[in-house]
């Protein structure tokens, strides 16, 4: 996603050659800065992870509502979710779902704080949260250690929904 991000900047950016190299030196920086920071870890899917996909969804969505119902600010409403969600492995501290479930939900509060001019309802941040759900289940063991993993899948499952109405409509 860091990648894409850069590589449109340098294409917005193709009139002015200084952006141009400080753009490709970043992405230059950064490439190698991953290399030598992610590492792999066989990853064995659980049935827990359809639950955290579900979970995530359910998380965009609730943070959507309070949003656009309750008229909260977005960043407000996601925090809301996020202590809500952080309370729940205190209900069970053997459970092996309650312990992921904060990090699952509080990736779905980043979808979202989506705008709802953008947005366009409920079943559009609901397929933004699955798909960030699922994005989330892939990356489970890669990348820790690493600031903003949650709101760069979640800017990935909003642009991949975005992408697919627009392709679709």
């Amino acid at each position: 996603m860091h990648f894409a991000f850069l590589a449109a900047a340098i294409i917005e950016n193709q009139q002015n050659p200084v952006s141009i190299l400080i753009l490709s030196g970043i992405s230059i920086l950064m490439g190698l800065f991953y290399f030598k920071k992610v590492k792999t870890v066989g990853s064995i899917y659980k049935k827990i992870d359809l639950l955290l996909v579900i979970f995530t969804s359910l998380g965009a969505i609730f943070t959507y509502y309070l949003t656009v119902e309750i008229k909260l600010d977005a960043v407000l409403a996601a925090g809301i979710t996020g202590l809500i969600s952080s309370a729940l492995p205190y209900l069970n501290r053997r459970s092996d779902l309650l312990r992921e479930l904060p990090v699952a939900i509080y990736c779905g509060a980043f979808a979202g704080m989506t705008a709802p001019f953008i947005a366009k309802g409920f079943p559009f941040i609901g397929a933004a949260g699955l798909i960030s759900g699922l994005i989330l289940i892939i990356s489970k063991n890669t990348l820790h250690g690493f600031g903003g993993k949650l709101g760069t899948i979640a800017f990935g499952g909003v642009s991949i929904s975005f992408l697919i109405l627009f392709i679709f409509s």
